[in-house]
C-alpha cells in the first residue's frame, strides 16, 4: 500500500511540473525597437546612400554617454534602435553622425516613452511617443524619416 501512495505522489507530482511549465525557452520578447531613416533636408535624399555618412560613423548614446544598441541595415539604409526600457517617461539619447573626412558632422536629439505589457511568461515592451525635438520628421511605414 506504501508503494502506491508513493508511486500515486511521484505521478502527480510529475504531472504538476509538467503542466506548470507553459513557458517555452524559445518564445521570448522581441526586444523593444524602431527605425529611422535619415535623409539631407536640402536634396530629400537618404545620407547613406548619397555617402554623406557611412554605416561605421554612426553613434547612439545616453545623456550620460553610454553607448545604445543599434543595428544598421544596408539593404534599407535605415537604422533599427533599441533603446532602454527600464524608465516609462522621460527617456532621451541621441544618434550622432561623424564624418572626419568631410569634417561633417550632425546630432539627432531623440525622446520617447516606454509602454509595457505583462503576460504570462515575459512582459514585452515597446517603444512610443519618439519625439525628435529639433528636426523634422514623418512616421512612414513603420519607419521614422527624420531630416538633417
Amino acid at each position: 500500500m506504501r508503494n502506491i501512495l508513493g508511486l500515486f505522489l511521484i505521478v502527480i507530482a510529475a504531472s504538476f511540473v509538467g503542466c506548470n511549465d507553459k513557458c517555452d525557452e524559445g518564445n521570448q520578447a522581441t526586444p523593444a525597437s524602431f527605425f529611422v531613416e535619415i535623409i539631407d533636408e536640402t536634396t530629400g535624399e537618404n545620407v547613406f546612400e548619397n555617402e554623406t555618412y557611412t554605416a561605421q560613423q554612426i553613434t547612439i548614446q545616453d545623456l550620460e554617454e553610454a553607448s545604445i544598441p543599434y543595428e544598421f541595415i544596408e539593404n534599407l539604409n535605415v537604422i533599427q534602435i533599441f533603446p532602454p526600457v527600464s524608465n516609462a517617461t522621460v527617456n532621451s539619447f541621441i544618434i550622432k553622425l561623424n564624418n572626419e573626412a568631410t569634417l561633417q558632422m550632425d546630432e539627432i536629439d531623440v525622446n520617447y516613452d516606454v509602454s509595457s505589457i505583462v503576460g504570462e511568461c515575459f512582459t514585452t515592451f515597446k517603444i512610443e511617443n519618439i519625439l525628435f525635438p529639433n528636426n523634422d520628421s514623418e512616421f512612414v511605414e513603420t519607419v521614422h524619416v527624420i531630416k538633417i
